[in-house]
């Protein structure tokens, strides 16, 4: 590793324990007693898990598509698992049943293979297609939530609560386990790192380098689809962490994945934890929806990654063809 990477981990981890004690020892109620702690830990808990799930999903999904704006919101994996969270609501099964990861990620991969294969041209992914076809099986997905709240009244004020982004969940067996399967689906994103940097450079280029293009496709989608089901079964739809994070990231430790995964996710799990402080203090004696609070910071930036690209082709369009 590098100088430049080393430092960049040293103040990620800095950055952490800063936002992790911020979230544990602020808040309604002042310095924490052990009632108060046995509220904000568990929330800490899964700012920590779903942050870093998120960045690194970010990370996989922009190296998979050769696209620096997918994130899981805005190409419609978030809503897909949406889909399927209300499917297990649909069967009866609780908030708090395993079962429900597995539908939240069926939801998810079918829409990300979806995405993936209406956006692709020929080897490439346009930037203007693959937001159009994220846009697309969002409102598809919003399409069978709304029909969802219609038809079951009795829960659609809980369910729209969930869905709405929060770190609610205080059953730490739940937690554990949906904390098992982000671990998991890090530990493999890692080991995948060289297929990763080789994906970021284009399916050619990856072909040309030795790397299986169609298996590892599967994988990654599987593995972006595991990541987003679980942080959606376990915390509802929050947004844009997974555009932000992986480009700050990047700014600290390269682009190499061996480096980018692990600064994503100790980065993705810093903004959530100050996404949470902000949530519970910002309004006194109320906790805002998170998954607003991410949409408020994600909004703008995506807005300016959109822009500095549309730049750079009209600079290159200017430019001409090379001579």
């Amino acid at each position: 590793m590098n100088r430049g990477g080393a430092g960049g981990f040293a103040w990620l981890a800095l950055a952490l324990l800063a936002a992790l004690a911020l979230e544990l020892c602020c808040g309604p109620g002042g310095w924490p007693d052990a009632e108060l702690l046995a509220y904000r830990l568990p929330r800490a808990a899964l700012a920590l898990l779903v942050g870093s799930g998120l960045a690194c999903t970010g990370a996989v999904l922009q190296a998979l598509s050769g696209n620096p704006l997918a994130d899981p919101f805005v190409i419609g994996a978030s809503s897909g698992a949406a889909v399927g969270v209300v499917a297990a609501r649909w069967l009866g099964i609780p908030f708090t049943s395993p079962w429900i990861f597995a539908l939240s990620i069926a939801g998810s991969y079918l829409a990300i293979a979806l995405v993936l294969r209406i956006a692709r041209s020929g080897a490439r992914l346009p930037v203007q297609t693959l937001l159009l076809a994220g846009v697309t099986v969002s409102t598809l997905g919003t399409a069978g939530v709304l029909l969802y709240y219609s038809v079951r009244s009795d829960d659609a004020t809980r369910t729209m609560l969930f869905l709405m982004g929060g770190l609610d969940e205080g059953d730490w067996r739940f937690i554990a386990s949906a904390a098992a399967c982000v671990a998991a689906g890090l530990v493999a994103a890692q080991l995948s790192a060289r297929a990763l940097d080789a994906f970021a450079l284009g399916e050619e280029s990856a072909r040309h380098l030795g790397v299986d293009v169609d298996r590892f496709k599967l994988v990654f989608c599987l593995l972006a689809a595991a990541l987003v089901g679980v942080v959606v079964a376990a915390a509802g739809l929050i947004g844009f962490v997974g555009l932000i994070v992986p480009h700050v990231a990047r700014r600290l430790v390269g682009h190499g994945h061996r480096r980018l995964v692990p600064a994503a996710a100790l980065a993705g799990a810093t903004f959530l934890l100050l996404s949470d402080a902000i949530a519970r203090n910002v309004v006194r004696g109320q906790t805002l929806s998170i998954g607003a609070i991410t949409a408020l910071c994600g909004g703008p930036f995506f807005l300016l990654l959109l822009r500095r690209r549309a730049g750079e082709r009209d600079r290159l369009a200017d430019e001409g063809p090379p001579r």
